[in-house]
């Protein structure tokens, strides 16, 4: 049973070896390191190993912005980025959550859209050299009302 969680320390080795495939291996430790300092990262476990996690923060435009989600990926297409988005939704102060991908990855574009986000936009001249999708979804009830 894969339960949603805020991260603890000992979780970072394992976000930063799921998040090193997609921001480099120099990168994904410090990323993880400060998600949890910021208490912004949230991890997917299963039978206490981490098998996702989710790092967003607040401070984009007043809003919610997810700048990671990865799940291992023996993992993937069973619900759990839905759950780590669920969990984020949750956790939102804005009514508004933005996320972003890669134009080429087909994947998270069409996870984006069953999970009811609607493109925003894109950013070019990134440094991995892709333009980069942004997607919207308006958050309604709960603490958004």
């Amino acid at each position: 049973m894969v339960k949603i969680r805020s991260a603890q320390f000992d979780d970072v080795p394992a976000c930063a070896a799921l998040a090193d495939e997609l921001i480099g291996p120099r990168r994904a430790q410090p990323f993880a390191e400060a998600a949890l300092e910021r208490r912004q990262l949230l991890v997917a476990s299963d039978d206490g190993s981490v098998v996702g996690c989710l790092a967003y923060t607040t401070h984009w435009f007043n809003c919610t912005f997810v700048s990671l989600v990865v799940v291992e990926p023996d993992h993937r297409r069973k619900g759990i980025a839905r759950e780590l988005y669920r969990a984020v939704e949750a956790e939102s102060a804005s009514p508004r959550l933005f996320s972003s991908t890669e134009e080429t990855n087909a994947a998270s574009i069409r996870m984006h859209s069953a999970l009811g986000f609607t493109a925003s936009g894109y950013v070019d001249n990134l440094p991995q050299g892709c333009r980069e999708l942004l997607f919207y979804k308006r958050l309604d009830g709960g603490r958004h009302a």
